[in-house]
């Protein structure tokens, strides 16, 4: 994108290539001159059913406190009302995402989020935690040795579908097909080598293993939900649960794990104080590349009511676009935002994982499988380093990078 100017529509896909990410300087030029923006109607952006062309257009907020305010008020903006995703959808799509824990109403959500609330608890993750780090061990031995690999599915990916898969307490001989599946759903890009359609191949593993889990429970998180009598689940919630969580840990950890190789490279300077200490470092620095990167960049709400978003006047059913990846960039919270700085004192600040109602219940885990994963890399491989150029998700909702083949000095025989 040469040429950034303040009417330019972020459905555009010609906005994105260059960027390699978001839309920054765009974000930036709206912050400074139109914060609540109204993007307009385009049909001719829209994508392959089942998502229709949006015919209403849409709100685009860029600003910190507006993104964060809108956020944590769910009852006036819903994520239930049109889905929370920016393309309009037919209704058998928009009763699936209605069905999602993202886009239930907030009586229902709150009631289903202290049912899942132990699994996720400090005490719960601590007792998971030797497991992930023996995982993330075993992830770098597999490639320390060889000199290279591709990262993102080699080594990144591997560790959430592995947590994925001991939370829902889904047995042994299911795992490898729910690996090929998740993997399936995050890359959007059609790379995985599966057969079949890995959204609803996850949905047939899901029915499969509630059917078991209602005639053995068990202590997994797929068990509770099958079998708590108040949450009294149907089949679509179930299913849409399921690859919720498949997928939102998935991608998250996955593309945050990949950002962060990349980021080091580019800034050697932060890559090398890391290195001079990395127990002090490592864990802000992961914070950093959360705020820098923002996997997810963008949810969708309706204004159930008129109303006003920083001073701005709203209409009832009127579409706002929440963008995180703008507001992790916004100067009046972060200083110099463009800058990679893993000091950034107030780094943790961010909306990576969302704030309010809807914040990310797995936050907690990603930040553990993070920094198990990326510890064992800058400690075992440290001059671990892309080969070429990364290939990057074309994508309106993700930053994630598909493909990026690295290289490192082998690690000598533990033999």
């Amino acid at each position: 994108m040469t040429d950034v100017q303040i009417s330019q529509n972020i459905l555009n896909p010609e906005i994105f290539p260059s960027e390699k990410g978001p839309p920054h300087r765009l974000f930036d030029l709206w912050r400074k001159d139109d914060p609540v923006h109204w993007n307009p109607p385009t049909p001719s952006y829209a994508p392959k059913p089942p998502a229709s062309p949006v015919t209403k257009g849409f709100w685009v907020l860029t600003r910190y406190k507006d993104v964060f305010d809108v956020s944590r008020d769910a009852e006036l903006f819903s994520s239930h009302e049109a889905g929370f995703m920016v393309w309009d959808h037919d209704e058998k799509t928009l009763a699936q995402q209605r069905a999602n824990f993202m886009g239930m109403r907030p009586a229902e959500h709150s009631a289903v989020k202290q049912v899942l609330l132990p699994p996720f608890s400090p005490k719960a993750m601590m007792e998971l935690l030797p497991d992930i780090d023996r995982i993330a061990e075993e992830i770098v031995d597999s490639v320390a040795q060889k000199g290279s690999c591709e990262f993102v599915f080699d080594v990144a990916s591997k560790l959430p579908v592995y947590t994925f898969c001991e939370l829902m307490g889904i047995p042994e001989h299911y795992r490898e097909k729910a690996a090929q599946c998740a993997n399936g759903l995050a890359d959007v890009e059609g790379r995985g080598d599966q057969d079949g359609d890995p959204l609803f191949e996850l949905f047939a593993i899901c029915q499969e293993l509630s059917e078991e889990k209602r005639k053995n429970p068990d202590h997994g998180l797929l068990s509770i939900m099958v079998n708590d009598k108040a949450l009294n689940l149907d089949h679509m919630q179930l299913n849409m649960f399921f690859v919720v969580f498949a997928m939102a840990g998935h991608e998250t950890t996955r593309s945050t794990a990949a950002h962060f190789i990349y980021q080091m490279n580019q800034n050697p300077d932060q890559y090398k104080l890391l290195l001079s200490d990395v127990n002090k470092h490592l864990e802000n620095a992961i914070e950093e590349t959360l705020r820098f990167t923002n996997t997810t960049t963008n949810f969708r709400r309706t204004a159930m009511r008129d109303t006003e978003i920083g001073g701005h006047p709203v209409k009832k059913g009127d579409k706002i676009l929440l963008s995180y990846a703008a507001a992790n960039r916004d100067p009046s919270i972060f200083e110099n935002p463009h800058v990679f700085d893993i000091t950034r004192t107030n780094a943790r600040k961010h909306l990576a994982f969302g704030t309010g109602p809807h914040v990310c219940i797995g936050a907690r885990l990603a930040r553990m499988q993070l920094i198990a994963l990326l510890r064992q890399i800058v400690t075992r491989i440290p001059d671990i380093h892309p080969v070429g150029d990364p290939k990057w998700l074309h994508s309106i909702r993700f930053n994630a990078i598909v493909d990026m083949p690295v290289a490192f000095t082998p690690e000598a025989s533990k033999h």
